[in-house]
C-alpha cells in the first residue's frame, strides 16, 4: 500500500487567473486601439468593423481557452509532501518524487509575470515546484520541519520568503 502524503498543496487559481487577465485585457484593448488608429474612428467601414468584431471574438475565445486550461491545471498540479520526500510534476507534466537528501540545487524560473517556479534538481530528475500555492506559508513551514536545515529547498524557501517581505 502506498504511503499517504502528510499534506498536499494545490496551485492558487486566483494568482494564475490574474496573470492570464493581465495579458488578455491589454491584448484585447491593443487590437481595438490599433484598428481605430488604422481606420480612424470616423472612417470605420464594414470591413474595419468586421475585423474588430472578429478580433474581439478570437480574443474572447483565447481567454476562454486559457481559463478552461486553468480550471484543468489547478487540480492536476499538486505538490505532495511526505516525511522523507517531496512529489510534484516535472516540466513535461509527469509526477516525480525526490527525497530530501537527493536535492542538490534549486533554480528559480519565472513562467510569466508573477508565476515563479523552483526547479528542484537532483542527479535522477528535476521537479518543478510552483511558488504560487494556495497555502504557501504552510508549505514553507512543513518543508522547514521535514527537510534538513541545510537542504537546498529549505534554504531557497527561506530566501524567497525574505525577498517577498522586502518587496
Amino acid at each position: 500500500m502506498k504511503e499517504k502524503p502528510i499534506a498536499k498543496f494545490k496551485l492558487s487559481f486566483k494568482r494564475m487567473y490574474l496573470v492570464v487577465m493581465a495579458y488578455a485585457i491589454p491584448g484585447f484593448l491593443l487590437v481595438v486601439i490599433a484598428d481605430a488608429a488604422v481606420c480612424g474612428v470616423e472612417n470605420m467601414n464594414f470591413s474595419g468593423t468586421l475585423i474588430t468584431v472578429l478580433g474581439t471574438i478570437i480574443g474572447m475565445a483565447v481567454i476562454a481557452v486559457a481559463l478552461v486550461a486553468l480550471v484543468v491545471l489547478v487540480p492536476y498540479y499538486k505538490v505532495s509532501v511526505y516525511k522523507d520526500r517531496i512529489g510534484c510534476r516535472d516540466f513535461w507534466g509527469f509526477y516525480r518524487e525526490q527525497k530530501w537528501s537527493e536535492a542538490e540545487n534549486v533554480r528559480p524560473f519565472t513562467y510569466l509575470f508573477g508565476l515563479k517556479v523552483a526547479i528542484l534538481q537532483s542527479r535522477s530528475n528535476n521537479i518543478w515546484i510552483p511558488m504560487f500555492l494556495t497555502d504557501m506559508n504552510g508549505f514553507r513551514t512543513l518543508v522547514s520541519e521535514l527537510a534538513s536545515p541545510d537542504s537546498a529547498l529549505a534554504e531557497y524557501l527561506t530566501q524567497n520568503e525574505q525577498q517577498e517581505i522586502d518587496t
